[in-house]
């Protein structure tokens, strides 16, 4: 049975490229506890997406590999779903970013009982990636059998659905036949986004963009470095000469300021200003990169800002120096103001005085 679609699914998943979000914040998750393994911290992670909030994002995505999603058991993604939804609900707060989750194939018969979760919780869409679980070389089909029913799932709940090809948790990338599969497919009409989180931007984001049976369909950029090119190509893939492209940043949860200028200058047609924030953003994102074919590890910026070790791990002093050397060594702009700014936004944040320096100079005062 079918569940009520609201009004704001129908309008993503009637016409995505006007409606789905632009700019998505990859969220991290912060802990508490020790190893050999942390717990999410409840109050921190409320007030870590509260002041996400303030800056306007167009929507927050819970389960994400930036928060090491991919580590955590059904029980402990449900609990995030609920204490992400629970930020929703903060006395004298007008929370108005969207919730979006990620659901993940190898949970199997768990993302029944997920699915129930966020359509309680009221997640107006959530994403699929191909599973852990397809072993070496998985065709096509086998990929899109295995993400079928999470589509199909959240389309019978009356949720707005994505799909994500990020090889570099799944093992495999996500074709766009895989793509249009599951579109033609049960489910397939509530399908609003494609995520894309992969290092050859002309074998990935540029396939999907080209390809006609998806044309209707958002593409979301995630992997940073390509942001700039997604953006400004996004209106060449749409009859209408829309916006095409959107984006899902796991670095907009450590430069939260930086990215919404981003978006603010790519709305403007202001392309040297977005090549040049971007620029800054993507030093600091390589100097998290201990293999530039590999997304970077930014639990250590996570780190940085306050909240907490990755769940199952440490976070090194040479690790921290080597972001806090890319920061420091870049010059003066606003990108490294926002940078120093966003990265110091929590409360009681350990490297609050570095980066306060930092931001000083950067500004012209010492």
């Amino acid at each position: 049975m079918t569940h009520f679609i609201s009004p704001l699914v129908q309008s993503l998943v009637q016409d995505p490229i006007a409606n789905y979000p632009a700019s998505t914040v990859a969220c991290f998750d912060p802990t508490t506890g020790d190893l050999p393994r942390r717990k999410l911290d409840h109050a921190r992670t409320q007030e870590f997406l509260i002041r996400l909030d303030t800056y306007r994002p167009d929507a927050l995505l819970i389960g994400a590999s930036t928060g090491q999603g991919h580590l955590r058991t059904p029980e402990e993604l449900e609990e995030w779903f609920r204490v992400a939804a629970a930020a929703r609900s903060t006395p004298n707060i007008k929370f108005r970013s969207l919730l979006i989750a990620l659901l993940r194939p190898e949970d199997g018969a768990a993302n029944e009982h997920l699915l129930d979760v966020l359509a309680e919780l009221e997640y107006p869409v959530v994403f699929a990636r191909p599973g852990t679980n397809l072993g070496a070389n998985p065709t096509d089909a086998q990929i899109a059998e295995n993400m079928r029913p999470i589509v199909a799932g959240a389309a019978k709940r009356g949720l707005a659905v994505g799909l994500y090809s990020i090889s570099d948790v799944s093992g495999c990338p996500m074709s766009p036949d895989v793509a249009a599969d599951l579109v033609a497919g049960e489910g397939g009409d509530n399908i609003a986004a494609i995520k894309v989180t992969e290092a050859d931007y002309d074998n990935s984001t540029l396939l999907f963009l080209d390809d006609p049976r998806l044309a209707h369909l958002k593409i979301v950029q995630g992997w940073d470095p390509h942001l700039v090119r997604a953006l400004q190509d996004g209106p060449g893939h749409d009859l209408q000469r829309r916006r095409r492209c959107g984006f899902t940043s796991g670095a907009m949860s450590f430069a939260i300021n930086a990215y919404i200028e981003i978006a603010k200058a790519s709305q403007l047609g202001d392309w040297e200003r977005v090549a040049s924030i971007q620029q800054d953003v993507t030093a600091v994102f390589a100097a998290m990169q201990d293999d530039p074919g590999k997304f970077a590890d930014l639990q250590r910026a996570k780190f940085i800002m306050g909240l907490g070790h990755p769940i199952t791990r440490d976070i090194t002093d040479d690790q921290v120096e080597r972001v806090f050397a890319a920061l420091e060594g870049m010059p003066s702009s606003e990108g490294k103001i926002f940078l120093a700014w966003s990265l110091k936004m929590m409360s009681n944040c350990p490297f609050e005085d570095r980066l306060n320096k930092i931001r000083q100079q950067a500004v012209g005062r010492d």
